[in-house]
């Protein structure tokens, strides 16, 4: 009897694992840990799978970010080799974009017809970069012709290439810090398998639209679950300065994004009432910062952020669209406990299960207020006043189990320090080094029906 009920469960499995080694295409949609990107892929996994029945392919869709939760809740799946080292099979050919992502999986018969999976094929919509920047070390170490994909257009991997990359050390540790996922993954795919990715605007696309396109990039858009219009009183930005940029940062800053908002806060080592800033009572640091983010929440809390749903968090280098900012946020509940930011890692290995996330703090960093209560909670004081306060941020933020959200509209580096191609309407912008601020700012930050409007209010604030 029991031999008979093994030979049972023996052809159960064997008939199970070739129908999952049939599987041909796996999609591995990329976005944050949190309920918006659960409901697209939810979404997106029923069309996907409704148009591969249609084509006869077996496909399998998996949330990176979401269907790989474990009790250590891994923190690095955003930077897809995590991910991929999880995933339960090896398909012939993988798909990898962002949640955002638009996906039509009827042209990829045709694109695969000549092709084939034990070969190392990577594929995608490929950005370079104009000057070396330092997001990407400068391009150290970069092939001649090095692209790498645009994320939110997909990109496709072969059975060769994933094989090779689940060939790593999964304890192997990341370098360092994890700042650009889509250049760090491509330089680890010429590394282990030495080949460039290809790129084919036509089926991985951005920009222009074909009906060959396979993926097509895609910005954040309210579901009509979330939408709700958000007033400019129920956002508070306090801005991290000192007495030393007070005449040269603020007055950029005045006479660019903050001039109209009502709700700001410029936050100072010193009062000065004719601009006016507030005396945080901490001094200035020379890098850090972090014990003057910390006396901005408690400000937020008990002084300046009554009926505000979400604090805005900027350098006094930071130039930011409010009007952009505004429509980013009205996607997202207040009530929920997040962080939203430009994500960056540091201290991941392969399989993910060390590190933490944390959200750059030049780009700017909006949190909700139970957010903001969870951090204090968790994390009462900085270990030192000098402690990097963004990486304090996200080393309190795991310990919390506050997510945090990715924006790519949100940059910690300056508008050159991008593929031009990447730029989808900017949110933010950090460094005024070798730039003219004004300039950044009216040509990547400003609408064309807001500059009639700006140019006709616009009166330059002397401070």
């Amino acid at each position: 009897m029991m031999i008979a009920v093994q030979m049972r469960l023996t052809i159960i499995l064997s008939v199970f694992l070739h129908l999952v080694e049939s599987n041909n295409l796996t999609v591995l949609l990329v976005g944050s840990k949190y309920k918006l990107t659960e409901q697209r892929v939810i979404e997106k996994r029923k069309m996907i799978l409704a148009d591969c029945q249609e084509e006869k392919l077996v496909c399998s869709v998996v949330d990176a970010l979401n269907d790989f939760s474990t009790e250590n809740d891994p923190q690095g799946m955003w930077t897809m080799v995590p991910a991929i080292l999880k995933l339960p099979v090896v398909s012939d050919w993988i798909i990898i974009a962002e949640d955002t992502s638009e996906l039509n999986i009827k042209p990829l018969k045709h694109f695969i017809k000549n092709k084939s999976h034990a070969d190392p094929i990577f594929i995608g919509f490929g950005l370079q970069d104009r000057e070396p920047t330092i997001i990407h070390h400068f391009g150290m170490n970069t092939p001649d012709g090095f692209r790498y994909p645009m994320l939110s257009a997909g990109f496709i991997l072969s059975r060769n290439i994933i094989e090779a990359v689940r060939k790593v050390d999964r304890n192997e540790r990341w370098s360092g810090f994890a700042i650009d996922a889509k250049y760090e993954f491509a330089l680890l795919v010429h590394k282990w398998s030495n080949i460039i990715m290809e790129h084919s605007p036509e089926s991985f696309c951005c920009g222009e639209h074909f009906d060959t396109c396979i993926v097509s990039c895609a910005l954040p858009a309210p579901s009509i679950s979330t939408e709700t219009i958000l007033s400019d009183s129920e956002i508070h930005v306090m801005i991290k300065t000192f007495e030393g940029h007070h005449k040269t940062r603020l007055s950029v800053l005045k006479n660019t994004w903050t001039s109209n908002i009502p709700r700001i806060e410029y936050c100072s080592d010193v009062e000065n009432l004719e601009i006016p800033t507030v005396n945080l009572g901490v001094g200035n640091t020379e890098r850090g910062h972090c014990v003057k983010t910390w006396a901005i929440f408690r400000r937020f809390l008990d002084v300046s952020g009554e009926g505000a749903k979400w604090l805005v968090i900027a350098d006094d280098d930071t130039l930011m669209s409010w009007k952009r900012l505004k429509k980013m946020l009205e996607i997202y509940d207040p009530r929920d406990n997040i962080i939203i930011g430009e994500r960056y890692g540091f201290g991941f290995i392969m399989s993910g299960e060390s590190g933490y996330d944390y959200p750059t703090g030049g780009s700017g960093m909006i949190f909700s207020r139970s957010a903001v209560e969870s951090i204090l909670k968790t994390c009462p004081t900085c270990a030192a006043d000098t402690d990097p306060d963004d990486m304090t941020i996200g080393i309190c933020a795991v310990t919390s189990g506050v997510p945090i959200i990715h924006e790519q509209r949100l940059h910690q580096a300056r508008p050159q320090d991008y593929a031009p191609e990447y730029l989808q309407e900017p949110i933010s912008f950090h460094k005024f080094t070798d730039v003219d601020p004004i300039q950044v700012y009216y040509r990547y930050l400003v609408e064309f029906e807001e500059l009639d409007k700006q140019e006709n209010d616009y009166t330059r604030t002397e401070l």
